[in-house]
């Protein structure tokens, strides 16, 4: 399922498949009108996703105690934003929901009302590689099933390192590299059709050894990168000051990794899996910056260089139903609630009629 590309960052091309496919998502799982037929349809995706809040909860309950501060946080590719959801409003928690895309955003309330969480954090629609905001801002930055969205891991990790205030950066449920593979051919289902889904799991796991499986993403032009090492892993993690990283494989199969790879790694490096993190950035300098949510934002399309190298982004103004750029002057559209923060460029080839 792997659609690597040499390129370190997504193209437009992705980018717009990755709207176009959310679109459809989002219309299949509010109205129930199949325009996906090989994915979960909307009875089975609630279930899911209700499940998926459950869990977050479980776990934000688990880092709450060990005395991490969530306010303000973001959550990158946070779709309908159940996970947000939870933050807001299980643990009072004021922060950010970022996609690229629009359409899934606007599902969020939906889904509020359906999970009874009714208060939304603020919504933006933006690029991750060029995130709207000022840098030292956020002390808990979090994603789940988001970093594998991208040809390389070093350059977003290190725009999401620049955010980052003295806090921490929290992501679960991405995949790294299954060295015990031969794929001998491609299957002829979709990886979440019912034929799929209905297949004997014993012979699911031998075929995940053996063959590719093709999905709707890849075929809209999503990157599906599944073929992250763990040394790209350790080597674009290094950006932060500590790392807790966990890895987990077949029936429960889990070591930790550090600095380099051990002994006790080894089954996982072969048998592939999923990995999860929580890594820490320690500030040197006392960080003076913005706490509020609304003085975090930052033009895209603008940079500010200080004298040591690093950027940052210029304030952006709030003007009733856009937010206007106090160094360039743009004027960035807000509609149903959801803010465009895109590069103009971006803005204009991604959403035109916005």
């Amino acid at each position: 399922m792997n659609n690597r590309t040499p390129d370190t960052t997504q193209s437009i091309e992705n980018l717009k498949g990755e709207i176009e496919f959310r679109a459809k998502l989002s219309t299949q799982h509010v109205s129930g009108e199949v325009l996906l037929p090989d994915y979960y349809k909307k009875e089975e995706h609630d279930r899911i996703l209700l499940e998926r809040v459950e869990a977050t909860h479980r776990r934000m309950k688990e880092l709450a105690g060990l005395g991490i501060s969530f306010s303000p946080f973001v959550e990158l590719g946070a779709e309908r934003g159940q996970r947000s959801l939870v933050l807001t409003n299980d643990f009072g928690a004021k922060g950010i929901a970022v996609d690229i895309s629009y359409h899934q955003l606007k599902t969020m309330e939906h889904f509020s009302t359906l999970f009874k969480r009714e208060k939304l954090p603020l919504r933006i629609c933006c690029d991750a590689n060029h995130l709207p905001f000022k840098s030292n801002s956020f002390p808990f930055i979090f994603c789940y099933e988001f970093l594998h969205h991208f040809p390389s891991l070093q350059p977003i990790l290190k725009e999401i390192h620049r955010v980052a205030s003295d806090g921490y950066f929290y992501f679960d449920e991405e995949p790294f590299k299954r060295v015990m593979k031969l794929p001998l051919y491609r299957q002829k289902a979709k990886i979440y059709s019912e034929r799929a889904l209905r297949k004997n799991k014993y012979v699911s796991l031998i075929e995940s050894f053996i063959s590719d499986a093709p999905c709707d993403e890849v075929e809209h032009g999503i990157i599906e990168n599944d073929n992250i090492s763990l040394m790209e892993w350790m080597s674009a993690l290094s950006v932060f000051d500590q790392r807790e990283i966990d890895l987990s494989s077949i029936n429960k199969l889990k070591s930790k990794l550090d600095g380099r790879l051990r002994l006790t790694n080894i089954p996982n490096y072969l048998l592939g899996g999923t990995i999860a993190g929580l890594c820490r950035k320690k500030l040197r300098l006392a960080n003076n910056g913005p706490v509020d949510v609304s003085d975090i934002l930052g033009c895209p399309n603008c940079r500010t260089t200080s004298n040591n190298g690093s950027f940052d982004r210029p304030s952006l103004v709030e003007l009733g139903d856009r937010y206007r750029c106090s160094q360039c002057g743009f004027n960035y559209p807000c509609r149903d609630g959801v803010i465009f923060l895109l590069p103009r460029s971006e803005l204009q080839q991604l959403y035109p009629n916005f």
